[in-house]
């Protein structure tokens, strides 16, 4: 640590023993060198400004979720607006702290013409991303999926419906939706979905982050769509889907270690 901070602190050392220098040799100094102290200080202090910056940006990342630059942003733009809160949120549609109107993408209020709030359809998360209990990936629905709903349900003139309906429904515009990733896990971490959701579906009380609304079964397991919550927070309640954990190995480790599963290194990094 004392060699990060001695690297760190370097142009401000340079810049400040510049400037002692030409305090004690004022008369002899020549007057390139006294214009050349300040922007010396000040480059020095730049420097040190974007290296704080790098160390703030790594640390951040390491411990948790990055800063929001350079491409990492926790909630990018899609291609085209998909409101978790209308489709998987249940009960009408309301910050719990505030018990303000959630508010789309763009910043209109989910209310109806009453004032009222909009209701949620209370879609199950397995509706679109079928294969999570089974496989690897949750897996992304494709056009086909959102447009059997779609080519009839919503406002014609939408934009967002529009641009879904020419993707799924025209052939001379039909193409998969290039979709923005928001959950980031290393290339050399392999994370399969389906044991995870079958272990916590048959364990409740290992489940994290219970989403609103959970319940269990008469037989003490839960639905598939009340475990997802342990990493990804409250779907539910995005409009625009973040990444709410950090998703980072120490989080898994733990929670491996509280669950009694394999904590080996093969388990993972395979």
């Amino acid at each position: 640590m004392k060699k990060l901070l001695d690297i760190l602190y370097a142009p401000l050392y340079l810049a400040a023993g510049i400037v002692e220098i030409i305090k004690e040799k004022d008369k002899t100094t020549p007057t390139w060198l006294k214009l050349l102290a300040p922007v010396l200080a000040v480059g020095g202090l730049g420097i040190f400004a974007v290296l704080s910056f790098v160390q703030a940006f790594v640390m951040t990342a390491w411990l948790g979720n990055p800063l929001p630059v350079l491409g990492f942003d926790q909630s990018p733009d899609q291609p085209i607006s998909f409101p978790h809160t209308i489709h998987a949120g249940v009960g009408p549609l309301v910050d719990t702290e505030t018990g303000e109107p959630y508010m789309s993408i763009s910043g209109q209020p989910r209310i109806n013409d009453d004032g009222t709030a909009m209701e949620g359809l209370g879609m199950d998360c397995t509706y679109c991303h079928k294969q999570v209990s089974e496989q690897a990936w949750a897996g992304v629905p494709p056009v086909e999926l959102c447009v059997s709903c779609h080519r009839v349900i919503g406002e014609q003139s939408n934009t967002d419906l529009k641009a879904l309906r020419n993707y799924g429904l025209y052939e001379e515009t039909k193409s998969p939706i290039n979709w923005e990733r928001v959950h980031r896990m290393p290339d050399h971490v392999r994370f399969v979905h389906a044991p995870h959701i079958w272990y916590l579906t048959e364990n409740p009380d290992a489940i994290q982050n219970k989403p609103l609304g959970f319940k269990t079964l008469p037989d003490g397991t839960v639905a598939i769509s009340q475990v997802c919550s342990t990493c990804h927070g409250n779907v539910a309640g995005m409009e625009q889907v973040w990444q709410d954990q950090p998703l980072k190995m120490g989080q898994c480790v733990a929670c491996h270690r509280a669950n009694e599963a394999s904590v080996g290194c093969e388990t993972c990094h395979h």
